[in-house]
C-alpha cells in the first residue's frame, strides 16, 4: 500500500521537479482513520476466541490430572491442540490469500466449538486429548484467519498502533479467562466450564457474520502453494523460543501453585493482562513513530523482564510473588509479541501475508507444543523449581539473535 501511494505523488510531481513539493505532500497526508466498526468487530470476534482459548489452556491439565491423567501426559491438553494448529496453519496461511478469509474463519469457529460441545458430556481423558487435537485445527484456521482480517482492515500506516490495540483484547481475555475459568472448576464443576466456552464461541461465530472483508492482493495464477514463508523464519524463530519458554508457566503454573497450597495462579495471569494492556498500545505508539531504535528498545525490556519473572516463579511461596512476576511477564507479551508479528509480515511481499501470519503462528504453536511435553519431563525429572530455572535459556538464546542478526533492520 505503501508503494502505491509514494508511486501515485511521484507521478502527481513529475515535471515539477521540485522534490520539496512532494515531500510536503506525503508528510501533509491524514493519518486514515483507525477505529471503525469493522476494526471494533475484528477486535470483540478475536477476545471472545481468546476467552476460551487461555481458559481451557489453564484449565484442561488439572482435569487430566483429576480424572485419571499424570503430571507427565498433563501438557498433552495443550499438546494435542498446537499440534494440530502446527498442521493446519500453513495450510490456512495459503488458502486465505488464495481463496480470501471468510470461508475459513467460519470453518475454523465451527471446528473449535464442536469438541467444546462433546466436553461437556465429561469425557475421559484419553477421548478429550484426541477431541482437542479437532480444536487444535479450529484454532489454527480460525486464529489465522481473524488476525489476517484485522491486519487487512488496519491502515498501513499504523499498523504498530492497530496491531497493539487489537492484541489488547488478547491480553483482557488473559485478564479475564484464566481466573473465571478457574473459579468455575472450583466453585461449580468442569461441566459449567464447558457449557461456558461452547456459549462463547456461538457468540463469536455470530460477531464474524458482520465483518466487512476488505480486498487483498492475491497470489498469481498458477503459483505454486508455499505453505511456509522464507521471508518470514528467523524472525517467527525468535517467537518459537518465547513461546517454548512461556508453554511452562501457560501448562504447569496452576499445578506448581497448587502443590505449594496456593489456588491464586490466576492472579497470575491477571497480573500479565494487567501490563500488557498498558504496553501494547504503548509499543505500537513507540514503533509507529520512531522505527527501528524503538524496535529494540522495546524487544530489549520485553526479554528481560519475564528473565527475572521466571526466577521469582521458581522461588514463588505466596500470592504476591504471583502478581510481581505477572507484572513482569506482562511486558514480554506486551512488548515482544506485536514486534515480531509486524516485522514477520513487514518483510513479506502483500500476496503472501496471510503466509507469512501462519508462518509466524506456526512458529508460535510449535513452540508451545514441544515446549508442554520438555517441560513436563523436567519437571518431572528435577521438579518444577528446577524447570522454571531452565527456561531462562530460550530467552537469551532469542536476545541473541535479534541482536546479531539485526531483525528490526527491516524498519
Amino acid at each position: 500500500m505503501e508503494y502505491f501511494l509514494l508511486n501515485k505523488f511521484w507521478k502527481e510531481a513529475e515535471g515539477n521537479k521540485d522534490m520539496g513539493e512532494i515531500s510536503t505532500t506525503i508528510t501533509d497526508q491524514p493519518a486514515p482513520p483507525l477505529f471503525t466498526l469493522n476494526f471494533a468487530i475484528v477486535c470483540m470476534a478475536n477476545l471472545t476466541l481468546y476467552m476460551v482459548f487461555y481458559g481451557l489452556n489453564t484449565t484442561l491439565p488439572i482435569y487430566i490430572e483429576q480424572f485419571g491423567g499424570t503430571t507427565r501426559i498433563a501438557g498433552l491438553a495443550l499438546t494435542s491442540l498446537t499440534l494440530a494448529a502446527i498442521i493446519s496453519r500453513p495450510v490456512t496461511g495459503w488458502c486465505i490469500d488464495k481463496y480470501g478469509r471468510r470461508l475459513f474463519l467460519i470453518i475454523g469457529l465451527l471446528l473449535f466449538l464442536l469438541p467444546s460441545l462433546v466436553f461437556i458430556s465429561m469425557i475421559p481423558v484419553l477421548w478429550l486429548i484426541l477431541f482437542r487435537f479437532v480444536q487444535g485445527l479450529g484454532w489454527g484456521v480460525g486464529h489465522t484467519a481473524v488476525t489476517n482480517v484485522a491486519l487487512d482492515v488496519m491502515p498501513s500506516r499504523r499498523m504498530g498502533e492497530g496491531l497493539g490495540y487489537f492484541t489488547l483484547f488478547n491480553s483482557l481475555a488473559m485478564a479475564l479467562s484464566p481466573a473465571i475459568a478457574l473459579w468455575l472448576i472450583y466453585q461449580y464443576s468442569f461441566q459449567e466450564l464447558f457449557l461456558v466456552s461452547s456459549l462463547v464461541i456461538i457468540c463469536t461465530l455470530i460477531v464474524t457474520f458482520f465483518i466487512r472483508y476488505t480486498k487483498v492482493e492475491k497470489p498469481l495464477e498458477g503459483e505454486r502453494p508455499a505453505f511456509l514463508e522464507k521471508s518470514a523464519l528467523l524472525p517467527s524463530l525468535i517467537m518459537f523460543l518465547i513461546i517454548f519458554s512461556y508453554s511452562s508457566i501457560m501448562s504447569f503454573l496452576a499445578l506448581y501453585a497448587l502443590d505449594l497450597g496456593l489456588q491464586t495462579a490466576g492472579y497470575f495471569f491477571t497480573s500479565v493482562a494487567l501490563t500488557t494492556m498498558i504496553a501494547r498500545p504503548l509499543s505500537g505508539y513507540i514503533m509507529d513513530r520512531t522505527g527501528k531504535k524503538g524496535f529494540d528498545i522495546c524487544f530489549g525490556i520485553g526479554t528481560i523482564a519475564p528473565i527475572i519473572a521466571q526466577v521469582i516463579v521458581a522461588f514463588l511461596s505466596t500470592t504476591l510473588h504471583l502478581v510481581i512476576s505477572g507484572l513482569l511477564y506482562g511486558l514480554c507479551v506486551g512488548f515482544v509479541y506485536s514486534i515480531i508479528l509486524i516485522l514477520t509480515v513487514r518483510r513479506a511481499p502483500p500476496e503472501k501475508k496471510g503466509a507469512a501470519n501462519a508462518t509466524f503462528w506456526t512458529a508460535a504453536d510449535v513452540g508451545l507444543a514441544g515446549g508442554s511435553v520438555f517441560w513436563g519431563f523436567i519437571a518431572a525429572a528435577a521438579g518444577y523449581q528446577v524447570m522454571f530455572i531452565l527456561t531462562i535459556i530460550p530467552f537469551a538464546i532469542a536476545i541473541f539473535i535479534y541482536y546479531k542478526y539485526k531483525i528490526s533492520s527491516v524498519t
